[in-house]
């Protein structure tokens, strides 16, 4: 028990050092589409859609009906 808390602190701390200058940072270029205007990022978006759009939140296929 006390080795995975230890592990699990190393991994934390890592990716806290790894991360923490980018904290602060503004959004640039991309990262308005990617992140606000993600329609898979929405409350009223079912979480399945992840699986079936890009990145963009754009489907990655047209379904034929």
């Amino acid at each position: 028990m006390a080795s995975s808390v230890a592990i699990s602190s190393i991994i934390f701390l890592t990716c806290l050092a790894c991360y923490y200058n980018s904290l602060y940072c503004d959004f640039v270029f991309d990262d308005i589409s990617a992140i606000k205007d993600n329609r898979d990022l929405k409350p009223q978006t079912p979480v399945w859609n992840i699986f079936y759009n890009d990145f963009w939140g754009t489907p990655m296929h047209k379904v034929e009906s």
